[in-house]
């Protein structure tokens, strides 16, 4: 999710608490739930942090316990008021961030360091606006109705998990919509997937593999309209020793449906894997697909690696 809807839902599970209308504990669960984040600076030294540190250590239940000591620890230092209440708080602000990011598709390694498995349940976009609402009307409720405080904030949890298992079943419905379509063009897919797309639960992009190709469209869930479909031949010409390159590693290892293309750019080839199960920000804020390119001589020497995607 998007940082905004993480710091409203970290103060709101904080009001929460019984102690939740103190400023201290809902600053604990403000910063608790932006902190993760933090990981974004790892791009000052590696350019692939998006994909090789974002959502790993800083979004486990383990390093966001970590995180909320820390978080905890400042605030204290600032109130002297108790610190157990405190580092709850924060955990709380630290775990809505771990949940909400592990609803959308670019996943979540929240067993690090006993696993750094991507787990996304890929049934809300980046930017939900109707998650971000339905945050952000019960938390102002919960200050306009201060003695029902903690009724508007159950209110809230319980609409925004009711909106999430809407989103789930949009997601089924939308896998088997493009499920069918696929198959009723005569293509027999190895596997499939359905990414959700702005502004919520009803636009998707469908994606399929073959042995040949790859498929993708953008559809909506109801109606009969459908964008054209895309196709994206595989190519398997040369250029095998970029597999040991460690970008073409961390890139394969986590995309999803790797699409790679090769052109000529003067007197260097250039290869680009693409991942195309990926849905960038409307407003094109992330730098583009989610693409690694590579540019080669004529002796086969890599002159240049670009890594088309910012946090």
């Amino acid at each position: 999710m998007d940082i905004v809807t993480h710091g409203i839902t970290g103060v709101l599970v904080a009001r929460a608490l019984p102690s939740g209308d103190k400023g201290s504990v809902m600053a604990a669960g403000l910063i608790g739930a932006l902190a993760p984040d933090l990981d974004a600076i790892a791009r000052l030294w590696d350019p692939m942090a998006a994909i090789t540190v974002h959502r790993t250590a800083t979004h486990s239940f383990l390093g966001g316990g970590i995180i909320a000591l820390g978080v905890a620890g400042l605030v204290w230092a600032l109130v002297r008021e108790n610190f157990r209440r405190l580092l709850l708080a924060a955990y709380l602000g630290v775990v809505s961030h771990i949940v909400s990011d592990l609803l959308t598709s670019f996943g979540t390694a929240f067993l690090w360091p006993i696993s750094d498995r991507r787990f996304a349940l890929a049934q809300h976009y980046l930017v939900d606006p109707i998650f971000s609402a339905l945050a952000f009307g019960f938390l102002i409720a919960s200050f306009r109705f201060r003695e029902k405080r903690i009724t508007w904030v159950k209110l809230g949890l319980t609409g925004m998990m009711l909106y999430v298992f809407v989103a789930a079943g949009s997601h089924e419905m939308a896998a088997s919509r493009w499920r069918g379509f696929i198959e009723s063009q005569g293509i027999r897919p190895i596997r499939f997937a359905v990414v959700p797309l702005f502004p919520g639960p009803l636009r998707w992009l469908g994606v399929a593999e073959t042995e040949d190709a790859f498929y993708q469209q953008i559809f909506w869930l109801h109606g009969t309209t459908l964008e054209a479909l895309r196709l994206f031949p595989k190519n398997h010409d040369g250029f095998s020793q970029l597999d040991d390159l460690r970008e073409v590693k961390s890139f394969l290892k986590f995309a999803r449906f790797p699409w790679r293309q090769i052109w000529n750019d003067g007197p260097y080839s250039v290869v680009e894997y693409r991942e195309l199960a990926f849905a960038d920000h409307p407003l094109g804020i992330m730098g583009g697909p989610l693409s690694l390119r590579i540019w080669i001589d004529k002796a086969n020497s890599v002159k240049k690696v670009e890594f088309g995607h910012r946090f």
